[in-house]
């Protein structure tokens, strides 16, 4: 009987009569570490993940300016008539360090809620805007407009409700559960009657005033 030595009819020593031919172009690990050439298969993290889930309290050094509350007639409240008010609130995006990466956090107005001092509030999904703009007339109703029943002075309260999203650099927005409440400016204002507040200063004295 004739063993085999491990040379096969080719002449290739160490492959048998049955054996395949290794493929000179595959990558072998075991050779690769015998080399010094082996890098091994490293998992790629972005720098922008952040480790965890943001919430409303990572970002509290994010606030916006606020828009501004705004009525009309400015300054004057006339009893039993529409008073208008409106919000210029828009979205803001604030820039800053979020969970120690440099972020940008967007904040999107999407609600308004007056307190009028008079012991009532409204709540609307818009920020109002002028009677002109309207194409409305001076003392019309608007959606975000209240009429006050007595004289007096009354300081009128704005809080705007956003939504927020942040973004790392090279990603894109990712939404934040829950919004903010934001104050705005407060405005005083003092209700007359009409016929009060026409003869104490006539229109040539106060241009700005209710019905001039």
């Amino acid at each position: 009987m004739t063993r085999n030595n491990g040379s096969g009819g080719n002449g290739s020593p160490g492959q048998g009569p049955g054996d395949v031919a290794p493929d000179p172009d595959a990558w072998n690990e075991e050779q690769a570490r015998a080399n010094g050439n082996y890098r091994g298969v490293y998992e790629v993290v972005s720098p922008a993940t952040p480790p965890r889930v943001v919430t409303l309290n990572d970002i509290a050094n994010f606030a916006p300016a606020v828009g501004g509350n705004h009525m009309e007639p400015n300054g004057w409240i006339v009893v039993g008539l529409d008073t208008n008010f409106y919000s210029d609130a828009a979205p803001r995006v604030v820039e800053g360090s979020l969970l120690g990466q440099p972020a940008a956090v967007r904040f999107t107005p999407v609600a308004w809620r007056w307190t009028y001092g008079d012991r009532t509030s409204k709540s609307s999904t818009s920020p109002g805007a002028s009677w002109a703009s309207l194409n409305l007339r001076e003392f019309d109703p608007t959606p975000t407009s209240h009429v006050f029943a007595a004289p007096g002075s009354y300081a009128i309260d704005l809080t705007v409700e956003y939504s927020a999203e942040y973004q790392f650099a090279g990603t894109g927005w990712v939404a934040i559960a829950g919004t903010v409440e934001l104050p705005a400016n407060r405005i005083v204002a003092t209700a007359s009657d009409a016929n009060t507040v026409l003869v104490n200063r006539d229109c040539r004295q106060n241009p700005g005033g209710p019905g001039c």
